[in-house]
């Protein structure tokens, strides 16, 4: 499986390859949860009550890996202002919380988000589906009232926003579906946070504020134990971001705008392939990915883009 260091190796490589013209959008905009709100990305400690002040401040926008404006992310944005100083960016339709499908800020309601804008944008990209699993409280439906979601219940909440933007984007226009991320690989990487720093007690977070605990929580829950949920999540994200692959194709075109999945199999570095590490998820929640895994995110997500 890919790590940060085929992930440079293959922007290297990508690099060489950059054309000499890139036809940049004019407005960007991003859908998404707390991953691109940053949320407590430059937190690095939780075991004492005031090492907590950091995660309770809550979202950091300005480490964004989409439009983050502080000198230690180089985002999306930067890197497009690089060539086109003119084009804007935001990322005012997403929201910490938020799904691809439940809730009041799934996918259908950014894209609404989106469209109601002025100056209605040309480039879309979306980074949902995190909380689709996180939120859940089992893997099998016989064992709690809020299991996984089927792949149908996933492929409609995607349907349902591609429709909206579609129809609703000017002729021209491109939709990224970002991959789904392995938040089933993100308690192991808390574990090796927390072994090596004494300030920083994940276990503890994830268990108080109920972070993620279908993939956090390490003994049985709802009659399921480690194992088994982390086997179920990890077959549910793989055919997520399978369904977005399939979406994309089946939406590809309609009134004259481009729609891609940036997963590009499991074999392949994307953000749905990429094992977040010790070092790649900050120490107030460790869960969200630090600074360091906004960078991350930012050039993995710039690798997939069709428009740079």
């Amino acid at each position: 499986m890919w790590n940060r260091y085929g992930v440079i190796a293959t922007l290297v490589l990508s690099v060489l390859s950059i054309p000499s013209t890139w036809a940049a959008p004019s407005k960007s905009v991003a859908a998404g949860d707390s991953i691109t709100m940053a949320f407590g990305a430059d937190c690095t400690r939780n075991k004492y009550f005031w090492d907590l002040f950091c995660l309770l401040g809550g979202d950091q926008p300005e480490h964004s890996w989409f439009d983050g404006d502080n000198n230690s992310v180089e985002s999306i944005y930067d890197k497009y202002k690089i060539t086109s100083p003119n084009m804007v960016a935001n990322k005012k339709a997403a929201e910490s919380g938020a799904e691809m499908r439940g809730g009041k800020k799934n996918f259908a309601v950014q894209a609404d988000r989106i469209l109601s804008q002025s100056n209605v944008a040309d480039h879309v990209e979306i980074v949902l589906g995190g909380n689709d699993i996180c939120n859940r409280d089992c893997a099998d439906p016989d064992n709690c009232d809020d299991p996984l979601y089927t792949d149908n219940e996933w492929r409609s909440a995607v349907q349902e926003g591609l429709d909206k933007l579609v129809d609703g984007l000017p002729n021209g226009s491109t939709i990224i579906l970002g991959s789904v991320p392995r938040v089933q690989d993100l308690r192991a990487a808390g574990l090796d946070k927390q072994s090596g720093n004494s300030r920083v007690n994940c276990e503890n977070v994830w268990s108080t504020f109920g972070i993620c605990r279908i993939a956090t929580n390490g003994g049985t829950m709802n009659g399921e134990d480690f194992i088994t949920r982390y086997n179920a999540i990890t077959e549910a994200q793989r055919r997520y971001n399978e369904i977005l692959v399939e979406e994309a194709e089946s939406y590809n075109g309609i009134n004259d705008v481009e729609v891609i999945a940036e997963y590009t199999g499991e074999d392949e570095v994307n953000a749905g392939t990429f094992q977040f590490g010790k070092d790649d998820i900050g120490g107030g929640d460790c869960f969200h990915p630090s600074v360091q895994g906004q960078n991350i995110v930012a050039d993995i997500l710039w690798q997939g883009n069709p428009d740079k």
